[in-house]
């Protein structure tokens, strides 16, 4: 059965399609554990970090008391910020059952909603991150094409801080330089598409997520991430949408929303790679 004008704009519609949209486009939030705040009642939430610096068990004498031990704890507390956007439907396009035109609507706002989520990720993790390795040079040969070593000298940045690399995202240019990389496993049973998730093959050991919206080192570049110690991404309010009537325009409007926050835990958890 047909779509009805009735059917397009329902709040069921909305949020599903909002949430489809967001959902598949995560790249640099993939670099970010999840948190599910929406119980706290609160604006903020505050992590308890512990350092590691607790000290070693020793050997001790007949008799003698254990050493003890107590590691250093931070607090670090985050505030959620709101993402909102909002679409108009008139009287018009109503009464006229234009649906592709308000489903495309619909649509534009969930894209213009995961580019702005994508972009804060982005934000976050590129202030926060290793651009040199252990003897202070730049990690990657910076010689205008991404290269295994290259890769290989990002891991081993991570890994010198007992980190395990698990996330690769790559730029365009980037991405067109593995595909001509022996070493470079490419997504080839979905066809080389970029799948649903983003995921277009692997490279060490690593799945390669290939994002457009940025150059990363001017081009030719990648994160390395170890997505598991890096930080997390803190939803206070799920993703939601409002419908409500604006008579003066007669016309409809669509709304959705969400507040979330991005924190980072260890930022030596994750590598620029200049390649």
């Amino acid at each position: 059965m047909a779509l009805t004008t009735r059917d397009v704009i329902t709040q069921d519609f909305v949020r599903d399609t909002v949430e489809e949209v967001v959902e598949a486009n995560l790249i640099y939030r993939r670099a970010f554990r999840e948190i599910d705040a929406s119980g706290i009642e609160s604006n903020s939430y505050t992590f308890y970090i512990d350092q590691d610096d607790m000290g070693r068990p020793q050997i001790v004498g007949e008799g003698e008391e254990a050493p003890r031990h107590q590691s250093t704890v931070d607090e670090k507390t985050v505030q959620f910020d709101k993402f909102m956007g909002e679409v108009t439907l008139t009287m018009e396009a109503m009464e006229d059952g234009l649906i592709e035109m308000k489903a495309r609507e619909v649509e534009d706002v969930a894209r213009a909603m995961a580019e702005r989520l994508n972009q804060e990720a982005y934000d976050v993790l590129s202030a926060n991150l290793q651009t040199q390795d252990s003897g202070g040079d730049t990690i990657g040969d910076a010689n205008g094409t991404l290269s295994f070593s290259d890769i290989v000298e990002g891991m081993k940045a991570l890994r010198e801080d007992d980190y395990i690399p698990d996330l690769l995202i790559v730029d365009v240019d980037g991405y067109t330089d593995l595909l001509t990389d022996s070493n470079f496993n490419r997504a080839t049973e979905s066809g080389d598409e970029v799948v649903r998730s983003g995921e277009v093959g692997r490279i060490a050991g690593m799945p390669v997520v290939i994002d457009s919206t940025q150059d990363i080192a001017g081009g030719h570049g990648a994160f390395a991430i170890d997505s598991t110690r890096y930080g997390y991404e803190l939803t206070r309010t799920p993703m939601s949408s409002r419908e409500y009537e604006e008579p003066e325009r007669q016309a409809d409007v669509i709304q959705a929303f969400t507040r979330k926050a991005w924190t980072v835990i260890f930022d030596d958890a994750a590598a620029k790679i200049d390649g």
